[in-house]
């Protein structure tokens, strides 16, 4: 008998079948306080569900916020110097930079909110390649960027912020979630700014190129996405395995969180929408994963400052039910 050699996948599949559920009991009683308190009155209006989506996770009737983590992830795509004209090993390198030390509104956030503050870089000197024409990761590359992502749940959090700089990202997400739903390549990757033809074209031929893998999400990430899309990939899969909540961030977020759902429909039940953005297909991207964004602030940017602006505003309603 000859034995089929494992691979770079096969564990991927393994881990987003087997996954460990939040404690349901605690989620149940916390929400059943919330219901009783006040005569009925939601005291917390919307938030009675993110608190309690809190406790599940964290396994307590009294959640609390004490080591947050905020994480950005940032890649290269060969895609955008077709879009942008500009290199994009240059371009990432410049995020990393404002990221690191320079003009950064979600740095600035995660300080004010005694967050630990890390940049993933996703091997921004290894571009991914450009998905028109060829797929932009190989099987192995892609299962270990997956891996590496998985390394953000031993910074010894208790919620995780994911946002993403990626140069390129926007293309990225949208020709996965143009693999992932199918429709027009102009209502994934729509708008209205300068370079719209250009992003909606480099999706329409991607689409084209890729069309025999559409069956296989984790496929659609190899040949759509990168490095730092796969990166998100495996830190939402092991903060699940950790069952450590996570505040999901902008359009290359909630697309990396798409390929897990199409794996699996509950592998983003951990995860809450912290907020959408002003990107055209976020608000589709959501609707396709069955979630509701929790804040709708007209942010144009996904590098976690939207969901970092969530973790205050969660505190403070975890505080509230522990008064009740």
């Amino acid at each position: 008998m000859t034995l089929e050699k494992s691979q770079p996948f096969d564990d991927i599949r393994k881990l987003v079948t087997n996954l460990p559920t939040g404690d349901l009991k605690t989620a149940q009683h916390v929400a059943d306080k919330l219901d009783v308190s006040l005569a009925g009155l939601k005291p917390l209006g919307r938030m009675n569900k993110a608190v309690t989506w809190l406790a599940k996770w964290q396994g307590t009737e009294t959640p609390t916020i004490t080591k947050p983590l905020v994480s950005v992830f940032i890649g290269a795509h060969l895609v955008a110097k077709h879009i942008l004209d500009i290199d994009p090993i240059a371009g990432a390198q410049a995020r990393i930079a404002s990221l690191s030390s320079g003009n950064a509104t979600v740095r600035g956030i995660a300080g004010a909110e005694s967050a630990f503050f890390k940049v993933f870089e996703m091997g921004i000197e290894a571009p991914a390649a450009d998905m028109r024409i060829e797929p932009s990761l190989s099987e192995r590359d892609c299962a270990a960027a997956i891996a590496y992502g998985m390394e953000v749940v031993a910074e010894d959090c208790d919620i995780i912020v994911l946002g993403c700089a990626g140069f390129g990202a926007a293309t990225a997400a949208a020709g996965i979630s143009r693999g992932l739903f199918g429709g027009a390549a102009s209502y994934w990757a729509g708008g209205d700014g300068p370079h719209a033809n250009k992003h909606i074209e480099a999706v329409d031929m991607a689409a084209t190129t890729h069309k025999d893998i559409l069956h296989d999400p984790l496929e659609i990430l190899r040949c759509f996405g990168g490095r730092d899309l796969a990166g998100m990939v495996g830190a939402i899969l092991a903060a699940r395995h950790q069952k450590i909540p996570v505040l999901l961030d902008g359009y290359a977020v909630c697309a990396a969180a798409a390929v897990l759902h199409a794996l699996n429909p509950d592998a983003l039940d951990h995860c809450l929408a912290a907020h959408i953005t002003i990107e055209p297909a976020h608000g589709a991207l959501l609707d396709r994963i069955n979630m509701k964004p929790l804040l709708d602030l007209g942010i144009g940017i996904g590098d976690g400052s939207g969901a970092a602006l969530t973790l205050g505003l969660l505190r403070a309603a975890a505080a509230g039910v522990r008064e009740l």
